[in-house]
């Protein structure tokens, strides 16, 4: 199973998964199929309800509270950690970045 595999969460049809995010900022992305998120941010006093296709992304700020389902069909998504989580890595990656000439980086050091 390669890396990118290991952190795609998965939901089945009509099935709800519950989530608090306390670790920091996040980046959800959709993988596959359709996701109906319900978004509840520690310092908002509504609830939002918001449509994913594959490929679209949602950032979530710190102590959001989701609840995510799967419309019709399982759906798959990754939690990514957006640069803005670790400036110390960002300004990192961008230093190598200016010393390589922009060319690929082989390995970014831990956050």
């Amino acid at each position: 199973m390669s890396e990118s595999q290991q952190s795609l969460w998965r939901v089945e049809a009509r099935q709800a998964l519950r989530l608090k995010l306390d670790s920091g900022p996040r980046e959800l992305q959709v993988v596959e199929g359709q996701l109906w998120l319900t978004v509840s941010a520690a310092t908002a006093h509504a609830s939002q309800d918001i449509w994913l296709q594959p490929g679209q992304r949602l950032a979530l700020a710190r102590g959001s509270e989701l609840v995510i389902e799967a419309w019709k069909a399982p759906a798959g998504f990754q939690l990514l950690v957006p640069p803005s989580a670790c400036p110390r890595l960002l300004r990192q990656l961008q230093g190598l970045r200016s010393a390589a000439g922009a060319s690929t980086l082989a390995a970014a050091p831990a956050c």
